[in-house]
């Protein structure tokens, strides 16, 4: 029987890094809101994101207690650190700041990787995606010294690399360890998610409480509020529980198709409708511009795309409600563009709560099921 794991403190600490990372991503975007600017931006989240991975995959059988595992972490937070700083500036005068710092972090990742399978039926399965991690690091590195014309494109480059790389999982299994690999990637969606609150927090702080302001405060809490339940009510249970019971191969496949990739549209999402959040707010009573309106509606939209993915991957299956509030917001940003931000706040906050309603009323047997302790053992 497979013993669950939780996360540790080093792991948590590790993390706050990546909070940094992503207020200074929404920092990037904000007052560029355009294509060329999303496309950067989308670069550096996606780096961002592969280099929290790529501990997370091996983190759920490491010894924190020891010296080693521990060291090397520390050593990774610190080095995050130094590329979250660089972040904003990636593109122009720290781009090769940027570059030598995820090169850096990689590359311990790849040494924190070796001790914990060396000496293990891993060590092959490793050793055959050793030379695609390095190579999508090594053009990030390439990249970081280039001219920013070109930049970008080399950096997209080692993206595509990066994601190219995963298919070794197709032939080589992977041990990890499904409950801690389910809360990780659960405790990140909650850094990401706080992203949101920051952003209504600070779209409260100094603002004139009229009317507008209280529709639009209250209905960008509420959204924030459903957002969170959307993935914890029961999409995060269903992941961990079939992970659980995936084997070999399969479990690998699984955790690249529903976590490392799927994860990455959501977070992406989150980001984006952090910005929008912060514009809503600020002009709660004026119509939104066509950018900011797409980041708000657009954002939420990924983050449903995200976890649709995800539940298509875990159970087989179509989350319809979620397909129908994807609509009614796509349509919502189509139609409705006239409406002032505090009316669109509210009327996008009112398609997400009814269809995840209705959602969570038609799934309340398999709540029950989820939740009980045959369930659980059986699982395990």
């Amino acid at each position: 029987m497979e013993e669950d794991r939780s996360a540790s403190f080093i792991e948590l600490f590790f993390d706050l890094v990546f909070v940094f990372g992503i207020t200074q991503v929404v920092a990037f975007i904000h007052g560029h809101l355009d294509w060329p600017t999303l496309g950067k931006a989308a670069i550096v989240l996606l780096l961002l994101w592969w280099l929290w991975t790529q501990f997370t995959w091996a983190a759920g059988y490491a010894d924190f207690d020891d010296l080693g595992p521990r060291s090397v972490l520390l050593a990774a937070t610190a080095g995050t650190f130094a590329l979250a700083v660089a972040v904003q500036g990636s593109y122009a005068d720290d781009g090769g700041t940027f570059a030598l710092a995820y090169f850096g972090v990689m590359l311990l990742s790849a040494g924190f990787n070796i001790g914990r399978v060396w000496g293990t039926d891993e060590v092959s399965a490793f050793l055959a995606y050793l030379p695609r991690m390095l190579a999508g690091a090594t053009l990030v590195l390439i990249g970081g010294f280039m001219s920013p014309d070109l930049r970008p494109w080399v950096w997209l480059a080692a993206v595509v690399v990066n994601f190219v790389s995963t298919i070794a999982v197709e032939s080589n299994e992977y041990r990890i360890e499904a409950s801690h690999f389910a809360e990780r990637h659960g405790l990140f969606v909650i850094i990401v998610l706080g992203e949101v609150l920051i952003a209504i927090g600070l779209g409260v702080v100094g603002q004139d409480f009229d009317t507008a302001f209280y529709v639009a405060g209250t209905a960008m809490l509420l959204t924030a509020l459903a957002m969170w339940w959307s993935y914890f009510d029961w999409i995060f249970q269903t992941g961990e529980r079939a992970l659980k019971a995936a084997t070999g191969v399969a479990r690998g496949r699984l955790a690249r198709d529903g976590y490392s990739i799927a994860h990455y549209p959501l977070i992406a999402g989150v980001v984006l409708f952090a910005i929008g959040t912060e514009e809503l707010l600020a002009h709660p009573a004026d119509a939104l511009s066509d950018a900011n309106r797409w980041a708000f509606v657009g954002g939420l939209i990924l983050f449903l795309v995200g976890e649709s993915i995800m539940v298509r991957r875990f159970t087989h299956h179509v989350t319809w409600e979620r397909f129908v509030a994807m609509s009614l917001l796509a349509l919502v940003g189509l139609a409705l563009g006239d409406l002032n931000a505090a009316a669109l706040g509210a009327t996008v906050c009112a398609v997400l709560i009814i269809t995840l309603g209705v959602e969570t009323i038609r799934h309340l047997d398999h709540l029950r099921e989820l939740r009980s302790p045959s369930s659980t053992e059986a699982a395990h």
